[in-house]
């Protein structure tokens, strides 16, 4: 029998763990969309880190920090075509 946890920052903690499991990356085929869903949320561009392939910037809002970076990836689902994928995740 699990006994609930009495601990006010073991409760905070195991919110934490649940919510880092949870979180999911919202994926784009173009830059210009994935800066428009940023802009259209009330993101605010802050910081560019370009390193030849590499390419992340960071932005921030009233819920956070996101992260839009770059990768090399399928297009969609059903093809096979691979290019650049745009990702937002939250920092």
């Amino acid at each position: 029998m699990k006994k609930k946890c009495e601990n006010p920052n073991g409760l905070q903690n195991m919110a934490t763990i649940v919510d880092s499991q949870t979180r999911k990356s919202v994926k784009f085929n173009s830059l210009e969309k994935a800066k428009l869903h940023l802009k259209s949320k009330g993101y605010r561009f802050r910081q560019a880190f370009n390193m030849k392939e590499d390419r992340s910037m960071i932005y921030q809002g009233r819920f956070g920090w996101v992260k839009l970076s770059s990768s090399k990836g399928f297009l969609n689902k059903t093809s096979m075509e691979q290019g650049t994928v745009w990702n937002i995740v939250k920092i």
